[in-house]
């Protein structure tokens, strides 16, 4: 048994012409990818093994239910196959509800939560990669009754080999928290979602090579907040051993590698831990303003504040100069690359923005260059009683994101549903504004 209202044995799925987007843009089952697409689902399927058991036994001790999930979906040129995932909801004879899940949906189980927020409930269709039924990069399969519903154009699509992960899943990666406030979750998957998603696939699908699919399946691995941390980790460390260098007049240290790799790990350790506690790694680089530029120097104000506790006790950790040295490098270097990146984007797309007049509470939409502006103006300037709760965009990379501390809750659609309900509209587009009283 699967989910309700699906027909397992009888989906209806009809074959799909080529048309207009051409065949060259849908070239995806071409002798490259396929034997790339082979040696890593091997290796995969071989490295990953005892993480495999692993999960096998975390689902099984849930609920005693079955370990793999197995459902129909449809794959190249609209022939159906069984999708193979480690569960991660109730059993089939107790689920009830819609294909697609949002925030808090009770069918989850505890350990299916971890699955899904981490995307390994995916692994075990590396199987379907090995049997020739998926590509690690590809279009998401959908379920016959989905597909049902295509236009002629979206059903093109249909042409290239589902994968495992594609460019939808990186900018739908946190779907659940998009369909939240959702009253009718699976129609406003199918209204909004699934549109937006079929033209990123499309998009995927015009450019495709063995590049993009390894950036995507590194991103797919990678979430932005651990590339957040990589890069202030490289500037950090760039830091310290710039203060070292200044300090000792660039000759060598009177330490040994492993005494200065020691240092090197307590500093990024504590100055890392310290921008995750004020939140700087879930905004998006590019927006850099004093809320942010104080958010990074209390930060690693406050590192620093702990370097010099464990000098001053002999616990450990580099001298005293070279902490205040590092201190102001550190936060030189992360501020001023951040500064970069704004100043770029800036000139990328342009300034200027007139503020307007919203109620108390407002959502923004457009979160580009004047959106952030008047989200950061409302912000600054208390004395207006205006305060920005959330940002709506277009552009799926910033969702689930912040910008200036607010949080792009996702596409304007979201307030046809859910948010629309909860509070009254006005203002402007692009950057607009809605409005609503406090709970």
């Amino acid at each position: 048994m699967g989910y309700p209202n699906c027909n397992l044995a009888e989906p209806k799925v009809v074959e799909e012409p080529c048309n207009s987007v051409g065949q060259a843009a849908f070239a995806c089952r071409v002798s490259a990818k396929g034997l790339y697409d082979l040696i890593f689902a091997c290796c995969g399927l071989v490295v990953l093994s005892p993480l495999f058991l692993l999960i096998a036994a975390l689902v099984k001790i849930a609920d005693g239910g079955p370990i793999l999930y197995r459902q129909i979906r449809v794959g190249l040129h609209g022939r159906p196959f069984r999708i193979c995932k480690f569960r991660s909801m109730v059993s089939a004879t107790e689920q009830a509800g819609p294909f697609v899940t949002k925030n808090g949906d009770t069918r989850i189980t505890w350990i299916g939560r971890i699955l899904r927020k981490t995307k390994l409930d995916e692994l075990p269709q590396l199987w379907n990669v090995l049997k020739g039924e998926m590509s690690l990069v590809g279009p998401r399969p959908e379920v016959p009754r989905y597909v049902e519903r295509y236009t002629p154009e979206q059903r093109d699509i249909l042409r290239c080999k589902p994968g495992i992960t594609d460019l939808a899943s990186l900018c739908f990666r946190d779907e659940e928290a998009l369909l939240e406030h959702a009253d009718n979750v699976e129609e406003f998957y199918l209204q909004h979602c699934l549109p937006r998603k079929l033209r990123l696939n499309q998009e995927y699908a015009a450019r495709a090579n063995l590049l993009s699919d390894t950036w995507i399946i590194l991103r797919t691995i990678c979430p932005y907040w651990v590339g957040v941390l990589v890069t202030y980790g490289i500037l950090l460390a760039a830091a310290f051993c710039l203060a070292y260098g200044l300090i000792h007049d660039f000759a060598p240290p009177a330490m040994s590698a492993l005494e200065f790799a020691r240092e090197l790990a307590l500093v990024l350790g504590l100055q890392l831990g310290c921008l995750i506690w004020h939140k700087q790694c879930r905004g998006l680089l590019s927006y850099f303003s004093f809320p942010e530029l104080g958010q990074v120097g209390a930060a690693l104000g406050l590192a620093t504040v702990g370097l010099l506790a464990l000098w001053a006790t002999g616990a450990g950790g580099p001298p005293r100069n070279v902490i205040l040295v590092n201190a102001f490098l550190s936060f030189s270097f992360l501020s001023g690359f951040r500064l970069m990146l704004r100043l770029w984007r800036e000139r990328s797309a342009g300034t200027g923005d007139e503020p307007d007049n919203p109620p108390a509470r407002i959502g923004i939409i457009g979160a580009g260059t004047r959106g952030a502006q008047l989200a950061l103006e409302l912000s600054g300037k208390k004395n207006l009683g205006r305060i920005p709760v959330a940002f709506f965009d277009d552009d799926s990379q910033k969702w689930q994101k912040c910008i200036h501390e607010v949080p792009v809750v996702g596409m304007p659609e979201c307030l046809l549903d859910g948010w629309g309900g909860k509070a009254r509209r006005g203002g402007h587009r692009h950057p607009g504004c809605f409005g609503g009283s406090h709970p």
